[in-house]
């Protein structure tokens, strides 16, 4: 996802500015559309220059705000903003099954919390799957749509795979922060809702406390917070903070009455926004400004976190940042993001795993595909790590050629997984055409590409998986890859003339939520729509532009 490159097989996520497009109906159009995109991304800049990409409200957050304020009886006010929320959201149809069921649960209704779970887990095959059943079993029955779980004796088999105490099931040591915050809080609420609080431990109870700090959500996560506010109550030590956290949550309510999944994703969208508006040719100066704020939030190891104050760093945001900075000052001698950016791809390089793939967190948790392929994205450009990327492209392309589903990961969509495959591959065909790796990528990549081609909608569109209705920001996500594929400018045409439109009058698009967390249930950023929509519309311009 590098900035400009030469023509295919060359990578490029922010692809090179306008150049003739003989080829395409109403190139002036997509022109247009794109500089009315770019215009919303440049008004997007806060004070900080950071982009404001705030997160929708949800009903799982809102669900267990509501139920904080009840069992702490504070704030009837922010209590009646959060009933009125959940039942727009009955009325409306909730996202999936276990949201129906927090929200029944927290408003007094009846809800099956066990049927609830089995229809959104039964087909989700990832390695959190154990995890997360234990997680929303846990939640519904905080809420009261549910039993707790009998937990047997953790061994070989168990969720923490060692040690023989019922409550270790619920350790996540070596997993990113919040994730461990959220576990202790579970095991305290699973605790204290069997009767077994002897299993809750002083370290459980200090993981915890920040949580009940004031300020913003620890890690910017306030389903983590929640968690952990509900868990903490139960000690007499932190009621009077729990009770003044739960006041304060009036406070970051969002303008419908709900709460979000987070407080918003502003490092990543500036880092992806950045790429698209360089591939729409902002001016430097603009370029820079959003540089040097994303700079400014890099954390000490080196990485970046999803927002401000997140010091959580993972490999996809590090990776995004590391593209823009790059297209954004070039990295040479006395470029003012040298350093930062040689810091991103160390934190980078020390997350990759003994099977050549990157975790999204920390080193020796499970390697994924998407990620993978944004690190390779980042760190291709740069000859000494060819080892490192050769390594990672192998890993992804063993993914692609083994047997079962394609990967939906942080994203809901093939697409997303697909798109940044693509690149990857292109990325390392690009600087090492003649690597021994280089056959098995090329293979891989027509397959991903072919996979798109395949599962276009006759509309020009894409949804999340096949047969799914069309929605702007999959097809955003197919199109990258597909602009970039020889003999493909039909469909590429057709992508474009799709998302064209659908375009809004004020120059935006509206997309189904897209973001999962914690997996697989869906968030909603919505400016995420318009930066990759941006994208995959300069993809479609200089694609379309070649021979």
């Amino acid at each position: 996802m590098t900035h400009c490159a030469p023509p295919l097989p060359g990578v490029s996520l922010a692809a090179p500015g306008p150049r003739p497009v003989p080829s395409l109906p109403g190139a002036g159009r997509l022109d247009r559309a794109r500089a009315r995109l770019a215009a919303r991304l440049v008004a997007a800049a806060g004070p900080d220059g950071l982009l404001r990409a705030p997160c929708d409200s949800r009903m799982l957050e809102s669900a267990l705000a509501l139920h904080l304020l009840t069992v702490t009886d504070v704030d009837p006010d922010a209590r009646e903003r959060l009933t009125r929320r959940l039942k727009t959201g009955l009325d409306e149809g909730a996202p999936d099954p276990v949201q129906e069921a927090a929200a029944r649960a927290a408003l007094g209704e009846y809800a099956d919390g066990r049927g609830a779970l089995a229809r959104l887990l039964g087909g989700f095959d990832h390695f959190t799957a154990g995890r997360k059943h234990l997680m929303f079993r846990t939640v519904l029955a905080e809420l009261g749509a549910d039993a707790f779980a009998e937990l047997p004796d953790s061994g070989p088999g168990s969720a923490s795979g060692s040690g023989s105490d019922p409550g270790s099931v619920f350790e996540a040591r070596g997993q990113q922060r919040w994730l461990i915050t959220e576990m202790a809080a579970l095991k305290v609420l699973h605790a204290f809702g069997t009767r077994a609080p002897r299993l809750v431990t002083e370290d459980d109870w200090r993981t915890l406390e920040p949580c009940a700090l004031p300020g913003p959500p620890p890690y910017g996560n306030h389903f983590a917070r929640i968690l952990a506010l509900l868990a903490l109550r139960l000690h007499p030590r932190y009621a009077a903070a729990v009770r003044a956290r739960a006041r304060e949550l009036r406070d970051v309510l969002r303008e419908d009455g709900g709460l979000p999944f987070i407080t918003g994703m502003d490092v990543f969208a500036t880092a992806t926004g950045g790429l698209a508006l360089a591939g729409a040719g902002a001016p430097a100066p603009t370029l820079r400004s959003l540089a040097a704020a994303l700079t400014h939030h890099q954390n000490f190891d080196g990485g970046w976190g999803f927002d401000r104050g997140v010091g959580q760093s993972d490999v996809d945001d590090t990776a995004y940042c590391v593209e823009f900075l790059r297209t954004a000052a070039p990295k040479r001698p006395g470029a003012g993001t040298a350093n930062e950016t040689a810091a991103g791809e160390r934190y980078l390089l020390a997350r990759q795993g003994a099977d050549g793939g990157f975790p999204t967190f920390e080193r020796g948790t499970a390697s994924e595909v998407a990620i993978t392929a944004a690190a390779v994205n980042a760190l291709a450009p740069e000859p000494a790590h060819r080892a490192a990327v050769a390594a990672a492209v192998r890993f992804v392309t063993a993914r692609q050629e083994a047997a079962g589903p394609y990967e939906r990961s942080w994203s809901l969509n093939e697409s997303n997984a697909l798109f940044r495959t693509v690149l990857a591959h292109d990325s390392f065909l690009a600087v090492a055409p003649g690597h021994p790796a280089a056959a098995g990528a090329a293979r891989a990549r027509a397959r991903a590409a072919a996979r798109l081609l395949e599962t276009q909608n006759r509309d020009g569109g894409w949804g999340h998986v096949p047969s799914d209705p069309s929605d702007p920001i999959s097809t955003a996500y197919a199109l990258i890859a597909v602009a970039r594929t020889p003999g493909a400018r039909v469909a590429t045409a057709r992508a474009v003339r799709h998302l064209l439109e659908r375009q809004r009058p004020d120059g935006g698009f509206t997309s189904r939520p897209d973001q999962a967390g914690p997996r697989p249930l869906a968030y909603h950023v919505p400016l995420l729509t318009d930066v990759c929509v941006l994208l995959g519309l300069n993809h479609a311009r200089a694609g379309l532009a070649g021979p």
